[in-house]
């Protein structure tokens, strides 16, 4: 027999269905989660702690909540047909992921005592299997990038105001001259692709594949798709990778239909009064569509220059609408009590819904457009960049358009 009929023989002997039963059988049918917190917080109704299980298609699911001890402790019973990421939601303060293939400890901090409260990341380890060492060395990369790059954006301001009362300039000049032995983002991204080579046949990769592949064609998508197809040969039971698969597929066909020059999809929320409210009555207007939460610092920020904005351009043929994805209704009419915005106000009756149909993640996220119901350009935060490009597109009359194929009228003839 040639050496290439005995590897396909090795192959399929390894893919047997014996082989498959008995891997599934090694796996862990129940765990135990056991927690501890250090401060709880003074509201009894969030004194709990949720379980979360995320099955691969971008929004996990809760599958158990227990209340917190007076010892302020907690404890969960995993059972499982094979081991998944999940979540643990303690309090709505500190939110922490592993993987169920053996027992995991965590030790949290809890509910912030300082007297300016932040639910900034922190990271926490949790004690558990080597395979969940990937999540906490993951999720270490993570918060200590979230750190460097608050801390360099706090240098840079402080460096300004140096220059400003001292009229020396160089703090800052240091700090926009000298050259970094590796850039935040580069350094964030080498340390996770060390990651995930080391742990690539591992089933718990797919925490790190989850926002990996984004909808557009080019090396970092494919390279998502390869590896899940890896994971997905390897372990025909790990049903989240083809989940995730077949949801990384819908968003691209979804975002096909958000690209430059596409009809804006068809919307109807309530708005204040419960009425369901739509674009189509802003025809021949250019819409500048915001979607935001009173929770969001970022979005609560962009709203006085959204403000400028509307106050500019109103009368030459701009509105705004504002869609919400607060699920407390009662947060968001204080904050748009708080914030006096003088345009349609919208509350999402979906979240995940509009965050799918919309393709965003991140908040505030902004569509901006035309006055035929196309979209323009989409913002993601609301930049001094981002508001110079929507000056412009306002001030040129632009139209949408296919990427590269732009072209201005005056925005006065709407």
């Amino acid at each position: 027999m040639k050496k290439s009929a005995i590897k396909l023989v090795v192959v399929a002997a390894l893919m047997s269905p014996m082989t498959l039963m008995a891997q599934k059988a090694a796996l862990p049918k129940q765990i135990t989660v056991k927690g501890s917190v250090k401060f709880a917080t003074p509201q009894d109704q969030y004194r709990k702690v949720w379980l979360s299980r995320d099955n691969g298609g971008g929004k996990p699911e809760v599958v158990d909540s227990v209340v917190l001890g007076a010892d302020l402790t907690y404890s969960f019973k995993i059972k499982q047909d094979h081991p998944g990421i999940y979540k643990l939601n303690i309090m709505q303060w500190d939110h922490i992921s592993f993987w169920s293939d053996a027992d995991v400890t965590v030790a949290s901090r809890g509910y912030d005592t300082a007297k300016m409260k932040m639910k900034i990341p922190h990271f926490y380890h949790v004690k558990g299997s080597s395979d969940n060492n990937f999540i906490n060395q993951m999720e270490l990369n993570n918060t200590n990038g979230y750190l460097r790059m608050v801390d360099e954006i706090n240098e840079e301001y402080f460096a300004k105001k140096y220059q400003e009362e001292k009229g020396d300039s160089g703090w800052i000049s240091y700090l926009k001259t000298r050259k970094r032995y590796n850039p935040m983002r580069d350094d964030n991204k080498a340390r996770e692709e060390i990651l995930m080579e080391i742990y690539k046949d591992r089933p718990v990769l797919i925490y790190a594949l989850r926002n990996m592949a984004g909808t557009e064609d080019g090396e970092k998508y494919a390279a998502a798709l390869a590896k899940l197809d890896n994971l997905i040969a390897k372990y025909p039971w790990l049903t989240e990778a083809k989940e995730m698969k077949s949801t990384i597929l819908k968003n691209k066909a979804q975002a096909q239909k958000l690209k430059a020059g596409q009809p804006v999809p068809t919307i109807s929320y309530p708005d204040d009064l419960g009425k369901l409210q739509g674009l189509e009555q802003y025809k021949g207007k250019y819409v500048l569509i915001d979607f935001w939460a009173s929770w969001c610092g970022p979005c609560r920020q962009a709203i006085p220059k959204v403000k400028e904005l509307y106050a500019q351009y109103k009368d030459k043929g701009l509105e705004v609408v504002s869609i919400s994805i607060d699920t407390d209704k009662g947060a968001w009419r204080k904050a748009m009590a708080d914030e006096k915005m003088s345009w349609m106000q919208l509350l999402s009756d979906d979240k995940e819904k509009t965050m799918a149909e919309f393709q965003f993640s991140g908040i505030p996220t902004m569509y901006m457009i035309d006055p035929q119901g196309k979209i323009i350009t989409r913002f993601t935060g609301y930049s001094p960049e981002a508001q110079k490009e929507a000056e412009a597109i306002l001030a040129k009359g632009t139209v949408a358009k296919p990427a590269g194929e732009r072209k201005s009228i005056p925005m006065t003839s709407f």
